[in-house]
């Protein structure tokens, strides 16, 4: 595909000729695509739960962005909401079941882990999470590689219950000067108090994964290591179980696009490793989702230079530098896709058992899902 200069104008300018010029949906490979990273919380503004017609009006707004996102599937983590998504529509959505953040051990206290992962299969759950240590205050947190965490990472591996799951954050969000100001905003700074640094975060994730050295994991927005290309490449060579999700943090595209002839080589060598994932998320209007799936598909796909769209969220920084495409083959594109995702957590998504997940959610006091899959036929 012929690349387009755009060099020497302004980031509004080169906003508006991307949006002449640049890849549509239809442009793109006829592959079978599933989002392995999307956001269907049950909670609204101010953590308010949602009513009965909020869930279906929102429920039929995925479906609008599965169909014009192209995605032939999603895997959501939301706690129980995700069940609805899967007997509503059960072809369509995977779902991950609830374990607690690092930072909110104190909501699952004295667990068996044995008995809670069995459970969440026996629903019809296909995995955890997403789950992990995106920092919180050191006084708050649990280590991931701590008692209270052994004995689910112990089932995982032995069920065979893939993981997603969130280490750290990017590296520059410790640093005052470095960080963007849509994260000083949303308070995903760690420059201000006693936070664990990065490091001690990724100890966490690695002493887990030298010691299950079978378990099924996926780590979100690429384990926040783009920057690094020769770590990158250390970790998948030390870690044979891992793999990595695309899902921004745009710094992602933005790293890649610095060093590109480089990664195009290790996106392909390690196509078995990445997984196609957008952080999707209820408050985004319908045009925001479609922008995350297009800057990574266009990333995938296309060998040209291009921006983030003035149209996408805030969460994603807009750079002055373009990005540039990998132009990846198909073979690749196919494992990264869906192929990947299939391996780990099935070629169809698992049956929501209904009878035993409304009686769960009742026992539970979410009675507003519980009614929604009650009444589905």
């Amino acid at each position: 595909m012929k690349k387009r200069s755009t060099n020497n104008m302004e980031y509004d300018e080169k906003t508006q000729n991307q949006s002449e010029t640049q890849m549509k949906f239809s442009e793109f490979a006829d592959l079978p695509v599933i989002d392995c990273h999307v956001h269907f919380e049950s909670f609204g503004a101010g953590g308010v739960k949602w009513s009965f017609d909020e869930l279906q009006k929102l429920s039929e707004s995925y479906i609008d962005i599965i169909k014009k996102g192209k995605l032939s599937g999603m895997y959501v983590t939301g706690e129980d909401a995700g069940l609805y998504l899967k007997a509503k529509f059960p072809n369509l959505f995977y779902a991950g079941g609830f374990v607690p953040w690092s930072g909110e051990t104190d909501s699952l206290s004295n667990v068996n882990w044995n008995k809670y992962i069995t459970i969440l299969k026996k629903l019809g759950f296909d995995g955890v999470g997403e789950m992990g240590n995106k920092p919180v205050l050191r006084s708050k947190h649990t280590p991931l590689d701590s008692d209270y965490y052994k004995g689910f990472w112990d089932e995982c591996e032995s069920q065979s219950f893939p993981v997603l799951c969130h280490i750290a954050d990017p590296e520059e969000f410790w640093d005052e000067k470095l960080a963007p100001d849509w994260a000083k905003k949303q308070r995903w700074v760690y420059y201000l108090d006693d936070y664990p640094i990065k490091e001690e975060l990724y100890n966490e994730m690695e002493n887990v994964l030298d010691a299950h050295p079978n378990l099924k994991v996926v780590l979100c927005h690429f384990y926040f290591i783009s920057a690094n290309f020769e770590e990158a490449e250390d970790f998948l060579a030390r870690y044979k179980n891992a793999g990595l999700d695309l899902t921004l943090g745009i710094e992602l595209m933005y790293n890649i696009s610095l060093r590109r002839d480089d990664w195009r080589t290790f996106f392909i060598k390690h196509q078995d490793r990445i997984f196609f994932g957008t952080d999707i998320a209820n408050w985004q209007m319908l045009q925001e989702a479609l922008d995350r799936i297009w800057l990574i598909r266009n990333f995938l796909e296309s060998d040209e230079e291009f921006f983030t769209p003035s149209t996408a969220d805030q969460l994603l920084t807009k750079y002055e530098k373009p990005f540039v495409g990998l132009d990846l083959p198909e073979g690749a594109l196919r494992s990264i896709y869906a192929g990947n995702f299939q391996r780990l957590w099935g070629k169809e998504p698992k049956k929501v058992n209904k009878e035993l997940t409304v009686k769960n959610l009742r026992e539970k006091g979410e009675k507003v899902i519980a009614d929604a899959i009650e009444e589905i036929a």
